[in-house]
């Protein structure tokens, strides 16, 4: 082979390489690059002479290549290696592995660079996201652990908190509201009730209950709930648009208030001075491979509800943590930070997702998913209220812990009505085979130790198909009351209920005198 056709097969291996090749001068500025080169930044052969390998580096990585530069013009190494960004000519970047070594002259001084360029931005990609992928099910494993612990909680606080609520309850009946223990009854009975939403907030959290699932139309609700927060939060401009034909979604309507007044107070507590709150309301199709879709969100039809405010912001460390239980940002005392935790559990309860996007100093944007139906909702029609003739009625009590049983035996008494009570699940299956005939309504507790509420509920239908029975809990682990309603159960109350609120609930179960 002679020269000149060895000088042909060289050319030719540069061009058709599948690496790009790029040969620069001591300086640093291109002579020579090949086609594979230029295809992968997308520059002309006379852009790229007119450019260093310092030009086309990100910003962020020539730092570290001026480094390997200057340890093989010292004579530490002949050649290096670097993974890094080059930018594009669209002023995008891909990844590449850089292969550099030095061609010197006869006295050792760099003369030219060679370059081979590999380009690895697919497998970089694919890592990243299965990177991010890993982190959201971690996440989704944190909070799950999180949320059992938080609903054994719940579950046993409100036990306690029902206690106090019955024994305030009959304290409080037939009392005149000037005696002198009437302000400090008022005042346990507030601060039972804050206890209550506290413990809500938790159950939220934990997934628990969704109990009252309707098709619901989302305008009406964000409507109603914008009327309620908006009273006392004059300083913020609230604006709403809504899509005409938004999709109904299936919900807890009582559950999704508090999704969204927990975000919009969220959003006012981010705007101290005053600022705007967006509202808006979309159909949005979520794809497979949709990013903001979370790995455990189903593909398909969503209604959104859009949150945006103009306030100060997260930078992406408090985003990483922002729907954790008890993580705020705000000082000791002025928040649970169980407000979002909360809206989270509620939202992927529902079969939903909540995304983030905020920036520090340039305002936030949630925005809450639901599943969309193709049903849709009912107008609301007034229920009409029912007189009963309590003294004609007997009802089964099951419940296990001795204080909640003791204290609804005695409300139900001074409401009027005959009272049974079964300290488990046995004893009240024992009880109603014997006394049936006379027992109108079963107030069934759904956590109990050994036969929890649902199998007491079956075996009860199976004695008496037309058993009515209220089901009573603080807490549901993973829709269990809402399984047992679907059943053919009555209804549900939760606790801690005054006596107040169990009559209106018994009033609207029991058949009228």
């Amino acid at each position: 082979m002679d020269l000149s056709q060895r000088e042909l097969l060289l050319q030719s291996v540069f061009e058709n390489a599948p690496l790009g090749i790029a040969i620069a001068d001591s300086d640093g500025r291109f002579v020579e690059v090949n086609q594979a080169f230029l295809d992968m930044l997308g520059y002309t052969r006379e852009e790229a002479r007119r450019m260093t390998f310092i030009d086309i580096t990100h910003p962020d990585d020539r730092p570290e290549t001026l480094r390997l530069s200057r340890q093989i013009r010292n004579g530490q190494t002949h050649s290096y290696r670097q993974e890094k960004r080059y930018v594009a000519r669209d002023g995008g970047h891909i990844w590449a592995i850089a292969r550099v070594t030095a061609l010197r002259d006869t006295e050792g001084a760099v003369r030219f660079w060679l370059a081979i360029i590999e380009n690895i931005t697919d497998r970089i990609q694919a890592e990243q996201e299965r990177q991010r992928l890993a982190a959201q099910v971690q996440q989704s494993q944190k909070m799950e652990a999180l949320g059992t612990l938080a609903g054994g909680m719940a579950h046993d606080f409100n036990n306690l908190l029902m206690a106090i609520q019955g024994n305030i309850s009959l304290l409080g009946l037939n009392k005149d509201p000037h005696h002198r223990d009437a302000t400090y009854l008022k005042n346990i009975e507030t601060a039972v009730q804050r206890a209550s939403q506290l413990t809500r907030q938790i159950v939220g959290f934990a997934r628990g209950g969704k109990y009252e699932v309707k098709i619901t139309d989302l305008n009406q609700l964000l409507v109603q709930t914008v009327e309620l927060f908006g009273r006392s939060k004059k300083e913020i401009t609230i604006h709403i648009d809504l899509q005409k034909d938004l999709s109904a979604v299936e919900a807890d309507p009582a559950q999704i208030e508090q999704v969204l007044l927990s975000m919009f107070v969220n959003a006012w507590q981010a705007m101290p001075e005053g600022g705007e709150l967006r509202l808006v309301t979309t159909n949005a199709v979520i794809g497979r491979e949709d990013p903001q879709k979370p790995p455990d969100a189903a593909a398909g039809r969503y209604a959104c509800i859009a949150i945006a405010d103009t306030g100060v912001g997260m930078d992406a460390a408090v985003q990483a943590r922002i729907f954790e239980p008890f993580f705020t940002t705000k000082p000791a005392g002025q928040a649970t930070g169980l407000g979002l935790s909360s809206a989270f559990g509620i939202i992927k309860n529902h079969r939903g997702f909540i995304t983030v996007q905020s920036q520090a100093g340039r305002g936030s944007i949630f925005r809450v998913y639901l599943p969309a139906v193709d049903k849709e909702a009912p107008r609301p029609v007034p229920a009409a209220r029912k007189a009963t003739d309590k003294t004609t009625h007997t009802i089964l009590l099951v419940e296990d812990e001795e204080m909640v049983a003791d204290i609804g035996r005695q409300m139900l008494e001074r409401l009027g009505y005959r009272v049974l009570v079964a300290r488990s699940g046995a004893e009240a299956l024992a009880l109603y085979e014997q006394r049936q005939a006379e027992i109108d309504l079963v107030i069934l507790d759904m956590i109990m130790p050994g036969m929890g509420g649902g199998a007491v509920f079956d075996r009860l239908r199976s004695i008496n198909p037309q058993a009515m029975v209220l089901l009573s809990s603080g807490y549901s682990l993973d829709g269990q009351a809402l399984d047992i309603l679907n059943r053919g159960c009555r209804g549900f109350i939760q606790k801690p209920f005054s006596i107040g609120q169990l009559e209106q609930k018994l009033r609207e179960i029991l058949p009228g005198g």
